[in-house]
């Protein structure tokens, strides 16, 4: 296996278990906050599902686009561990200003329908 192929195998395990543990802290949370709030079943599987596909979307974009051309194939382990933070960086990057708009939606949401009823 080449270099870059361990690196993007091991990106992309830890990338689906960090979407794995974000889907899990907030979609209990927001669940209540989504039925609370719009009072439809159908407006919370909605934003719930465009929550998680956004998420997963972005991830692997960044996943993917991140590049690992610094590895040689006499890579030490080290080389390995420093390319896999690098990537993870932009997936973190990049999830941290989708929750950031996906809060600043969601806080919109809120304050528009709670001063209608």
């Amino acid at each position: 296996m080449s270099p870059h192929s361990i690196v993007f195998l091991v990106s992309f395990v830890l990338v689906v278990l960090i979407l794995i543990l974000v889907d899990r802290l907030l979609r209990p949370g927001l669940r209540g906050l989504l039925q609370d709030v719009t009072g439809l079943p159908a407006a919370t599987e909605f934003y719930l599902r465009a929550f998680v596909l956004v998420i997963v979307l972005v991830a692997f974009a960044a996943l993917v686009g991140g590049s690992h051309g610094d590895l040689k194939d006499d890579a030490h382990f080290m080389e390995y561990v420093w390319s896999i933070a690098a990537g993870l960086q932009d997936v973190f990057q990049n999830l941290l200003i989708v929750l950031l708009v996906y809060v600043g939606l969601i806080t919109v949401l809120m304050a528009a329908l709670r001063r209608r009823s």
